[in-house]
């Protein structure tokens, strides 16, 4: 299976995401630089292809996320 292309934004929130045990997407949005919104997207986008696990405002990174973050770091 190949890897997904990430936007900037996707690639960023995940990167933000994997720094963190488990991230708040108002956390990641001031870390990243946007917006709640555009970070609320990146994160349906990543846990589409099992790269986070989201629940609630929580969002924590899975282990094919780690794996993309450290091969694409």
């Amino acid at each position: 299976m190949s890897s997904p292309d990430l936007s900037d934004t996707e690639a960023d929130v995940l990167q933000a995401v994997q720094s963190e045990d488990t991230a708040d997407l108002y956390d990641l949005a001031r870390a990243v630089g946007v917006g709640p919104r555009a970070v609320q997207d990146a994160v349906r986008r990543l846990a589409r292809h099992d790269f986070v696990h989201a629940s609630g405002r929580h969002v924590r990174c899975t282990n094919a996320g780690d794996q993309w973050v450290r091969t694409h770091s």
